[in-house]
């Protein structure tokens, strides 16, 4: 029996009935064609996580408009030639147990101009603060035209066979840019008090209700606090809860940020679990509809409390369901060891600026009807060299599809470099993912030698019919002027001496092993000085947690140098030089750290090629891998083989 009473009791929304309090956040996949049309992919994208067990979907956010078409990864809804498609998504979800809701959006000045072809629309002419776009101001029967677009779409969701229906009224989209002061100065009916911008929210419900059938959800979620100077914050957002709930709103979902605060929107690791539930606990205590809780919930833990506690009726989970489809189930059934954890590292949001959606620790996305761990019909020998992350995921593939594979790792501990790169403030959730990739491993019938060296001979004594390099790339010190003295360290060893590395340290490189290692000193008191040779630090991190870890480093008082470069390291000193700048000399340092290349570790290959039938490179021993490049290259090996 599940501990989890709260998060597995049925619910209901007007006429959705929700099987457990847990719902599927609208996230965007860019799995749909470049016209919004619905496609496979999507359809076995969203049939995986229904089969996962989540209370309901909510499809990502899907346009009502063209000219509010966010880019060509969106989905669309403005006609009624794009019904059959989507009939067809909630049949299947509908036939693996789900249920889906379909997130209604129109980006406004956030719309690129680019792909529209057409200046972007909002209340008033004040510029998008991404783009810097300054839009076209809507006219009132232009308003009203786009109230009646909403209710069309709403009539095609109930054609289209969907749950229910949400309106995007959050995130510095269009109906937020209505109701927020900061992008409404308009003077009219739609603009001033909270009333009336509120206005154009409070409208597009109602026309919703009457042209859907009784008792039909119509969710709206807010921004509940934009997290910016002059937006909304929480005590207004009360009174648009009670408006939207009078207009006839069925549930509030309630999330938080604009444009302007993105770096808070999508919550990193560096920020708090959790962080934007207190919100909805404000917005749940005015009204008497149903509140949905969102913000970095990845604990089940955490999800009960809220529950339990009252702050929420329902919570909804975004990215833990992109890491792991079955996490309901796996929590249902008491196997939470075998939920594949969320790193919060935003890789999957940098994905879909450009191309589909990836996941760090999940490699399967997209390919949800193509990637299931068949058994292979001729086991082979497998011999799998180095366990980090690439090397676990092969052996947990190879294992489960029932070949005969064994581990050999150099070091006393599995992990390779995720291991210290875990040991940075805020990554507890790397190293809970690592135990899982161990846990996973544990669970097949591979066997896993520790402090064990691969060599010619030892490789050859085995007699495999197949060799994995997985050990990671060679690591070469960058070459600077002085950088070989005894008072030298790597980034790896720094991390591991803590104790003895003093208390006034230079570090060499600020990528994102740089930076990171910088949080790691400045959080444990060490003064740090960290020089850049390009514009911006950490540049190899995402967007949100670069922005956390460098604002993080200048409030502890870290020494930040960009556009420097380091020609001579002392013993004590650096010297960095800077363009129509004379050279600069720092000094008094206890320890200076200095960057490696992350080179091709290839040339056990060669020796092994001659009596090993198939050898291939995975990983850092191709040459410098993320964490996302390394698990998805040594998932791929281990279905291919």
């Amino acid at each position: 029996m599940t501990a989890f009473t709260k998060l597995f009791s049925p619910f209901k929304i007007g006429s959705l009935n929700i099987k457990n309090r847990t719902v599927m956040s609208p996230m965007e996949t860019h799995l749909c064609d470049a016209e919004g049309f619905v496609t496979d992919e999507i359809i076995n994208y969203y049939k995986e996580r229904a089969t996962g067990g989540v209370g309901y979907i909510t499809l990502e956010n899907t346009a009502v408009d063209p000219v509010g078409r966010v880019n060509d990864g969106m989905l669309c809804i403005y006609d009624d030639k794009y019904i059959s498609g989507l009939k067809k998504l909630t049949e299947c979800i509908h036939a693996a147990g789900g249920k889906v809701v379909i997130q209604l959006s129109h980006a406004g000045r956030e719309a690129l101009p680019y792909f529209t072809g057409t200046k972007p629309v909002a209340p008033s002419a004040i510029p998008s603060p991404l783009t810097k776009e300054v839009p076209g101001e809507l006219t009132i029967e232009e308003v009203r035209t786009l109230v009646s677009r909403f209710a069309e779409c709403a009539e095609r969701t109930v054609k289209a066979g969907f749950d229910g229906v949400e309106i995007h009224m959050a995130h510095g989209y269009l109906v937020n840019q209505f109701l927020s002061p900061e992008s409404n100065a308009r003077t009219d009916d739609y603009g001033g008090d909270t009333i009336r911008r509120s206005q154009f929210a409070r409208e597009i419900v109602e026309n919703i209700r009457k042209r859907t059938p009784h008792d039909y959800p119509v969710i709206c979620r807010i921004s509940a606090d934009e997290y910016t100077d002059t937006g909304i914050k929480l005590e207004e957002s009360k009174e648009i809860a009670r408006i939207l709930e009078k207009a006839g709103a069925s549930a509030i979902h309630v999330s938080a940020c604009n444009y302007a605060s993105a770096f808070y929107n999508i919550p990193c690791y560096y920020l708090d679990e959790g962080c934007f539930v207190h919100l909805a606990e404000g917005i749940k205590s005015v009204i008497k509809i149903p509140v949905l809780a969102v913000g970095r919930i990845l604990s089940p833990s955490m999800a009960e409390k809220i529950l339990q506690e009252n702050k929420a009726d329902l919570i909804v989970l975004g990215r833990a369901l992109i890491a792991d489809p079955c996490f309901p189930n796996k929590v249902r059934d008491g196997k939470l060891e075998d939920i594949r954890i969320c790193l919060s590292c935003n890789r999957c949001i940098e994905s879909i600026s450009d191309k589909k959606l990836v996941c760090t620790v999940n490699p399967y996305i997209g390919k949800e009807g193509v990637s299931q761990l068949q058994k292979t019909l001729k086991p082979r020998k497998i011999l799998v060299i180095g366990g980090g992350p690439a090397g676990l995921a092969a052996t947990h593939v190879l294992s489960s599809r029932g070949h005969n594979v064994t581990l050999w790792e150099k070091d006393s501990q599995l992990g390779g470099s995720f291991r210290y790169a875990s040991m940075a403030p805020m990554k507890e959730p790397m190293k809970k993912f690592l135990d899982y990739q161990i846990n996973q491993v544990k669970k097949t019938n591979s066997s896993v030698q520790l402090n064990k060296e691969a060599t010619v001979s030892s490789v050859k004594a085995l007699s495999p019919n197949v060799v994995i390099l997985a050990h990671g790339a060679k690591h070469v010190p960058v070459e600077i002027k002085g950088g070989q003295h005894d008072g030298v360290l790597n980034v790896k060893r720094a991390f591991m001496n803590i104790d003895s590395i003093g208390n006034n340290i230079a570090i060499v490189g600020g990528g994102a092993e740089g930076c990171e290692l910088a949080d790691f000193l400045a959080m444990r008191g060490k003064k740090v000085t960290l020089v850049e040779m390009r514009r911006v630090m950490g540049l190899e991190l995402v967007a949100h947690p670069r922005y956390h870890v460098c604002e993080r480093l200048k409030k502890m008082g870290a020494r930040l140098y960009v556009n420097a470069k380091v020609t001579e390291i002392g013993r004590d000193y650096i010297i960095i030089s800077r363009r129509r700048e004379a050279d600069q000399r720092l000094e008094g340092f206890d320890n200076i750290v200095i960057p490696t290349l992350h080179q091709s570790n290839t040339e056990l290959i060669s020796s092994i090629q001659s009596f090993v039938p198939e050898v291939y490179t995975v990983g850092d021993a191709v040459e410098g891998r993320t964490a996302l490049e390394a698990i998805a290259e040594g998932t791929e090996i281990g279905m291919k083989i």
